[in-house]
Order: structure tokens, then sequence, then C-alpha cells
């Protein structure tokens, strides 16, 4: 059966009340959503998208709309509901009793499914104008048929409606909804929609009319043959005809269902027999999967633990290799300084030496230094492997850098006929480690040296733009090929264009060069042209957002930035002992050949001939001992109290550090100066050696002239520093004797105006006077003299030295030190002693009565005529404590790291020297002891001393005279 409609010429753009679709097929939606959501939110959805056509329009069955319509009020009610499945349940909603009416009954009366769709198609040109239905097949319980639409649908929501129309014709008779499969969707592509419906035909109640029928013929029969009246047979039989009737199709019914019933129910026991199959299915495979996932995750754990190991034996590995590399650092680098030092002692004079020894002295001079910077290269690349790299960042202007940079570069330059230039101007600084970046520079400008033939050009471009700084080192050499490009930044890689130019060397450099553009967040590129030349690009972030805290170096050592690199090749020379040929000794060795006055430096070396070496380079001018190891260091720096210690780090037994921190813990050698000769040049061992104490750092190889240079430099720090002490002691004793002066003019006083009555009573010049006038006199001049005599004692007391430890009481040294201050104290200062120490320190009493005066004299400084000065002593564990508190000005935060510097003061200038304090630390760290200092500005400041009760070197001796002073705990107020 095909129902077709002729063409319908349609417009791009129809109308909303086009006739194309007839609101009787479009009433189900809007009968659906007001009976689901309420006709006020109809009407209020109806409002909101501002349709056309109202209400009313659409309620009237004459009436027609656009399938374009159709499809907007489609999409607004389905967006409104929020419900998916809103299009399918409203044409369900299709063969209900509130959208078909009178008709429903009819229908389950009368009709069929089957004449439902065979209706429905054949009056669908009454309805829908712009599509046609095709039905290829109609049957029992059955239909298969298509639709096209002359307007190409938009979207399913109108195919979901379709569906669901189809789909409601059974539920009019309480069956399911029929069966709709779509098989092809024009909307998706297709030809034409298609759909395959299946049903299930409601039961035949014929029952009822025929137990009717036969009921009333058997009335009729009865009426015949006289058995009764004619309506009341007929009526009585027809009735109960009526009743058996129905109760036959009830049973049928009952049976139906029954059989429906067992027939669902066989299916039930089916699917549960599938459902236990596929249970026990599942369970085996859950018991598989679980035997997978432990045999899995056990060998998961075991690749872990491997894993694991193999890192941790990879971290053991790294950690070997990197002192390996250390190892190989000193171990090339010593015997690398004997051959430098040698052909710089031989090349001193080269006029005295053949023209061939010479060229030969200046080969071994080249090649040595160009072993030195591969040594340098291993080192670096140890480092980034090992993750130790720290930068120091700081601003650098990289035209004045580049500048001087290429100064020795030029030199090289003119000799093998090259041209290098600087292009550019000053540009913004960048954040950099300039040590770092000079060897990136150092490294491409020396390989565009390298290789570049003589007559060419290498220029140095500079330029900047609103993020990065750029650098370009271009030469007209020979270039590179295109297959060389990829690998020329490789670690280990080599790149050849001819058999003449070789590019990386060892190929660590280039590697170098970028790993540490990349530190700095910055990179570089190259690009080169055979026969032609290479440009070498390098960028470097501006501002501050690229630096990297986890590189940054946070020690606040201040160490220099950069080493001086030696363009030359070339040690200076200084004057030194000849060594072509000689036989060094191995034994340490005692030099005497300078003045018998001259400093006494002790060099502390394991490698016999760099020791030997060293005391050539420093006996003309200094008298030189020599130990082997840091052990042996140790016991003649504390035999021998040498001006100055020059010590290799690396050494057996015992190393320099250690050596070191033994020097720091004698109060013999605590402030000796130690230079430290090493191998190592990063900055961490830098840092490591200076905060041990080191008071110099020099790394091998090193120029004679520098060694000399810094041991002078140290001599003379040590020559100032004892001067500056002397001078600080000097002012000391100024102080006591102005104080001494002070006390003793009371009883001076006394003793001269008690003598002039006493000479007119002994000369008889005064007569008729008190007898008792000589006697008085004489008990008053004891009395003065005897205040004198005090106070000599006491100042002799004060500034007493003792050349072994002896035990002193810190209450009676405070108290003499308060006694020695008294006169400077003014009237509105109280002073509060509060001793809890009665145990007595080892030390010297006259150097610790010089930290107590320069301590208080500063808190009584600090008060003014008005305040508060508290002495306290107090006993922790082994350590006695002496704290000094005032209440004067504070003293600010940036000036708290630099008191104890030396030539530093907070006070005006000409007030003070600025050694007090830095002399009170050593004399306290001579002791084992050591100081410190708070402060807040408007509140005061505190000083703390720590000192040892027992030392380890202290000897047990009679105690200083402790006459008047006092145990436990008391307070005493001064005036």
């Amino acid at each position: 059966m095909t129902q077709r409609l002729p063409a319908v010429k349609v417009q791009d753009v129809s109308p909303d009340n086009a006739p194309e679709v007839s609101v009787r097929a479009t009433s189900t939606l809007l009968l659906y959503f007001e009976h689901r959501y309420g006709a006020e939110r109809l009407a209020k959805v109806w409002r909101e998208h501002g349709f056309t056509l109202g209400l009313d329009y659409m309620r009237q069955p004459t009436n027609y709309v656009s399938l374009r319509f159709l499809e907007r009020a489609a999409a607004a009610l389905r967006q409104e509901s929020g419900d998916s499945r809103f299009m399918r349940e409203a044409g369900l909603f299709t063969a209900s009793p509130q959208a078909l009416g009178f008709v429903f009954y009819m229908l389950r009366a009368f009709g069929s499914p089957k004449a439902c769709y065979k209706q429905t198609i054949d009056f669908s040109p009454s309805y829908n104008r712009v599509g046609t239905f095709m039905v290829d097949l109609l049957e029992h319980k059955r239909l298969k048929l298509s639709y096209r639409s002359s307007i190409p649908e938009q979207n399913r929501n109108v195919c979901e409606l379709r569906m669901g129309q189809f789909a409601s014709f059974p539920t009019i008779w309480g069956l399911a909804p029929a069966e709709v499969r779509e098989t092809e969707c024009q909307v998706l592509g297709g030809e034409a929609c298609r759909y395959h419906l299946t049903w299930t035909d409601p039961p035949t109640m014929w029952g009822h009319y025929l137990g009717l029928l036969l009921g009333m013929v058997c009335g009729l029969l009865a009426t015949h043959v006289g058995w009764g009246d004619a309506l009341f047979s007929v009526m009585s039989l027809g009735v109960g005809g009526f009743a058996l009737g129905g109760w036959l199709d009830r049973r049928r019914e009952i049976k139906r269902k029954d059989e429906l019933l067992a027939a669902q129910a066989q299916a039930n026991m089916g699917s549960l027999r599938e459902l236990q199959q596929r249970y026990d299915e599942v369970f085996g495979s859950n018991v598989a999967l679980e035997d997978r996932v432990t045999a899995r995750t056990r060998e998961l754990s075991e690749a872990n633990a491997k894993l694991e190991a193999a890192l941790v034996k990879q971290r053991e590995q790294d950690r070997l290799k990197t002192e390996f590399f250390d190892n190989v650092s000193h171990e090339l680098r010593t015997p690398l300084t004997l051959i430098l030092l040698s052909l710089d002692a031989l090349q001193k004079e080269p006029e005295s030496l053949p023209t061939v020894v010479r060229q030969h002295l200046v080969t071994l001079d080249r090649s040595t230094q160009r072993l030195l910077r591969l040594i340098d290269n291993l080192l670096n690349l140890a480092q980034l492997e090992a993750g130790k790299v720290r930068l120091r960042y700081q601003p650098l202007e990289l035209h004045a850098f580049l500048s001087s940079q290429l100064l020795p570069f030029r030199t090289v330059a003119e000799k093998q006929g090259l041209t290098l230039t600087l292009e550019g101007g000053p540009v913004s600084p960048v954040h950099v480690d300039a040590e770092r970046i000079e060897g990136v520079f150092h490294n491409l400008v020396s390989n565009a040296l390298k290789f570049t033939p003589a007559g060419g050009s290498i220029a140095v471009r500079l330029r900047e733009d609103a993020t990065d700084v750029h650098v370009e080192v271009v030469d007209t050499g020979q270039g590179m090929a295109p297959a060389d490009l990829a690998v020329i930044f490789d670690r280990f890689a080599q790149a050849d264009t001819s058999g003449t130019r070789r590019f990386g060397g060892s190929g660590i450099g280039l590697a170098l060069v970028k790993e540490t553009l990349e530190l700095h967040s910055g990179d570089i590129e190259v690009s080169s042209t055979p026969g032609q030349g290479s440009s070498f690009r390098v960028r470097l972030p501006k501002g501050t957002q690229h630096l990297r805290e986890d590189l940054r170096e946070r020690r606040a050592t201040d160490l220099p930035t950069r080493r001086e690199r030696r363009s030359s090749g070339r040690f200076a020379t200084v004057l030194a002992a000849t060594v072509a040929g000689a036989q060094r000794p191995t034994e340490p060795q005692d030099h005497t050949r300078a003045d018998a006055k001259a400093p006494r430096i002790l060099v502390v070396e394991d490698d016999a001939e760099i020791r030997a070496f060293i005391a050539d380079i420093l006996a003309p001018g200094y008298r030189v001992l020599e130990a082997t190891n840091g052990e042996e260091g140790v016991r003649r720096a504390l035999e021998e109290r040498p001006d100055l210690v020059v010590s290799d780090v690396m050494m057996p037994v015992l190393s320099g550090l250690n050596l070191l921190v033994q020097l720091r813990a004698h109060a013999q050698t605590v402030d000796l100066p130690v230079i430290l000769l090493t191998a190592r040049q990063e900055v961490s061992a830098k840092v490591e050696a200076l905060g041990a104490g080191a008071n110099d750092y020099l790394g091998k190889p090193f120029s004679p002239r520098e060694l000399l240079a810094r041991v002078e430099t140290q001599l003379r720090l040590r020559e100032a520093a004892v001067r500056a002490a002397e001078n600080e002691r000097l002012a000391a004793i100024g102080l006591l004797t102005s104080g001494f002066a002070h006390e003793v003019r009371n009883p001076l006083n006394g003793l001269m105006n008690a003598l002039i009555p006493l000479k007119e009573v002994v000369q008889g010049k005064q007569t008729g006077g008190d007898p008792n006038l000589g006697p008085a006199m004489l008990e008053v001049m004891e009395e003065c003299g005897q205040r004198i005599r005090h106070l000599a004692e006491s100042l002799l007391s004060f500034v007493r030295t003792a050349e072994k430890p002896v035990a002193v009481r810190l209450d009676t040294a405070l108290d003499s030190t308060l006694n020695v201050l008294g006169w400077r104290i003014p009237s509105g200062v109280v002073v509060e002693r509060t001793y809890q120490c009665a145990d007595p320190i080892w030390g010297d009493p006259g150097t610790l009565n010089q930290v107590w005066l320069n301590l208080l004299d500063n808190a009584l400084r600090a008060v003014g005529d008005t305040g508060r000065v508290q002495v306290e002593t107090a006993q922790q564990g082994d350590e006695a404590i002496v704290t000094i508190k005032d209440t004067g000005v504070g003293i600010r935060p940036e000036d708290l790291e630099r008191l104890f510097q030396p030539f530093f003061s907070t006070r005006a200038a000409g007030e003070g020297t600025g050694l007090g304090l830095a002399l009170s630390r050593r004399i306290v760290l001579q002791h084992g002891g050591r100081i410190g200092i708070t402060s807040q500005m408007g509140k005061g400041t505190r000083v703390e001393v720590r000192l040892p009760l027992r030392p380890a070197h202290a000897e047990p001796l009679a105690s200083t005279p402790t006459t008047g002073a006092s145990r436990g705990r008391w307070s005493r107020r001064m005036g």
C-alpha cells in the first residue's frame, strides 16, 4: 500500500502558519506537556520563546503550522522539560483517552492495532503535506514502512515523536507499546526513515455476543413448544447465554494469560539459567582476573624493588662518580701544578735557553693549559649530572662584560690574521651567574678563532628586544654540514665537515654551553653553510621571573663571582729556585734562608714535590716549616706557633678542613691565619672552606706571584690586628687611669689637709690647742693611705695577666670592673647585679677583665644619663653565663651582623676605634667560649657570654684572691 503526495515547492523560509503540518499531528506535544507540567508552565514557555502562533491557534484542529515552527516548538518543550525521552513519551500520549476522547472507546470496542495503522497511513495526507509514507509490509502483528520528507528535518525531535506515535496504538487495548526499530534515518543521512513495527493483538471477546444469540434462540424454541411466555423465555435465556459466553471469554482470557505467564516464567527461567551461567563465567573471570592481578602485583612489586635497588645503586654510582671526579681532579691538578710551575720557572730567563728548548717549552705550556681547560670541563659536567650546580645570580650588562672578555681574544686574532669585532651598544642587564656565562662566551669565541682560517672575520653582535637579550657569534669559517648540526650540542659528540676541521674536541664544550644556558632559562641556536661560516645565537631572558630558587646559591659568604682566566696561557714569573734537574727531598725540611726576624710560615702538603715547590717560592722572604699531613701540621702549629699556615685540603691522616677545625679549637691558634690550597674550584668547596674559618682559598694550579701576594696580605692583616689590639688595650688602660685619678683625688686631698695641722703640731707652732689633734691627724692620714693602697692594688689586679689559665671568680671580676667604672656612672643610672654562678672559670683574668670593661662601658654609654644596667651570672651545665642588659636606645637590625667586624662602630666618627667587640670576641673564643648580642630599637640590648667552667686544656692552679666576694644569689644597686 502506498500513499504519495504531489511535490510541494517550499520556499527557503516558510511562514510559521504555512500549510505543512496539521495541528492535529502536533497537539499531542502540547497535551502531554500540559498534562505533565501544567497549563501555566506551558503558557510561560510559549511567552518566553516568543512564538508567533498562540496556544489558541494550536488548539484549532483545522489549522496548520510549518515544519520549522514544529521543530522549534518541539525543541523548546524538550529543553524546558529536561527529559531526553520527552519526545518519545509525548508520542505515546497520542493513544490516551485525553488525546482521542470518545474515539478511544470506539477503537477499543470495535478496532484493532492493524486497522489503526492502516487508517493512520491512509489519512496521512490530510495532516502531513511535506512527507510521504510508503508501506513495505503490513500483516498480522508486523508492519514495515518508510517516510520521506520533502523538507529535510533539522534534528531528530520530530522523528522521535513519530516513533512514539506509532508505538502508542496497542496501548488502547491495555497492551504493551509496539516495538519500533529504526533501521535508517533521513536526518542522519539516509535516503528515508525506515521503521519495523511489531505488536501483540488484543484477544477476541465474541463469547458474550454468541451466548446472547444462542439464549434468545433457545427462548424462541421454548415458546414454540409451549414451555413458557415468549418474552420471558427469550430475555431470561438470552441473559443466561450472555453470562455464559462472558464466562467462557473470561476463562479463555485467563488461560491465555496463564500461557503467557508460563511462557514468561519459562523465559525468566531461561534468563535465570543464562544469568547463572553468565555469573559463573564472570565469577570465573573474576577469580582468574584476581589471580592475574595478584601475579601482576607481585611482578610489579618485584619490579619496583628492582627499580628501587637500581635507583639506590645508580645514586651510589653517581656519588662514587662525583667522588671519582673530585679525586681525579686533585690527582690531575697536582702534577699539572708542578708542570706549570716548572715551565714558569724555566721561562723566567728565556734568553739563557736554546731556541729549540724555548719552542718546546711554549708547546708544553700551551698543551698544559689545554689539559687544564679539559679538566675544568669534566668537573663542570660532573656537577651538572649530579645536580650540584648552584648559581650566584647578579645583574650583568653584557656589552661591558663582552668588551672586557674580548680583549685577550683580539690579541690572538691579530696573530692569526683575523678580525674580531663587537657590534651593538649597551643593553639592559640580565640576571645570571657571571662566571658560568663567561665560560659560555669563552667557548664560543675560542671555537670561532680555532676554526676560522687566516683572513677571515669574527663578529660578536649584541641586541635586545622587549623580553630577551640576544648575542650572536658569527664567523666566516668552513661551516658545518646540516647532518652535523643535529648533534653539535650533544655530549661527547663530534661533527666533521672535512678532514681538516673538528668540532667539539672532546665533545664537552658546546654541550656545557647549551646546558648552562638552559639553567638560566635561555637557549642557543646554530645555523651554518658549508664554505661560508657558522652563526651561534644565544638568548638570555631579561627580568627576574626566570630565576630558579632551587638553583640559587643561598650561602651568604661573600665570594668573588669570577675567576681571572689566563688567556695568555702563561704564569706570572717570580724569583724561584732553579728546578731543572734538581732532586727534591721527600722528607719535610725547614728553610731558614731568610732573615731571622722574617715571619714563619708552616706549609702542610702531602705531595713532596708540591711542598718543596711552595717552600722554594716562600723561602727567599720567609722562614718556612714543613709538615706532610694534617695531624703533623696541627702538632707543629701548636709547638712552633708560626705566623701563617699554608695547607692542602685533601691529605692523608687528617684533611686540611679538619686541620683548620682543630686549629680553631685551640686558644693558641684560634686566630692563626690559614690559606687553603685545593684542586676543587667549585663555589661550594670555597664556601665550605671559608665557612670552616679559612682566611683565604687558592685553587690549583696557582700563580707563584698570586700565592706570595695572598701570603703577604694575610701577614699584614695579622700585623694590623695586633696593632689594633694594642691600641684598644692602651685605650682601656687610659680609661682605667682616668678612673684611678678620679678615685685617688679625694684621699690625696684628705692626706694633704691632715698634713698641715700635723706639721704645726710637730713644729710646736700651735699653742693652747687640742692635745688630741696630732693623733687624730695621723689616723686620717693612715686611712687615706689605706684607701690609696686599696685603689692601687685593685688597678694592678685588674690589669694583671697570667701565662697559664688560673681560676677566676666572675662575681669578683665583674665587681672589680664596676668599681673601676664607678666614677663614670651617672646618678640617674641604676646598676643591678645578680650573681648565681659560684664556681670559678679558668682563664686569663687580665684579658677577661678587658672584655667586661668593654661590654659594661658600652652599656653605660647606651643608657646615657638615666636608665638601668643589669649584670647577671648563671650556671648551665658545664658553662658559666654572663649576661649584661641595658635599657638604652638599642641597635639597628642591619648593624647586628656587623658588630664583631673589626673597625665597625655604631658611635659617631672619632668616638671609637671599632675594635672593642672584635677583640672581646677574640678573647672569648680563645677561652673556648662564645658571645652573642640581641637588641631591639628603643628597648635596649642584651649581651650573653658563655665560658666553659672546666676547659680541657686548663690546669688547676691556685685561685685568685676572692676577698669580699659573695656566694649564692644576691643583688646590689649602685647609684
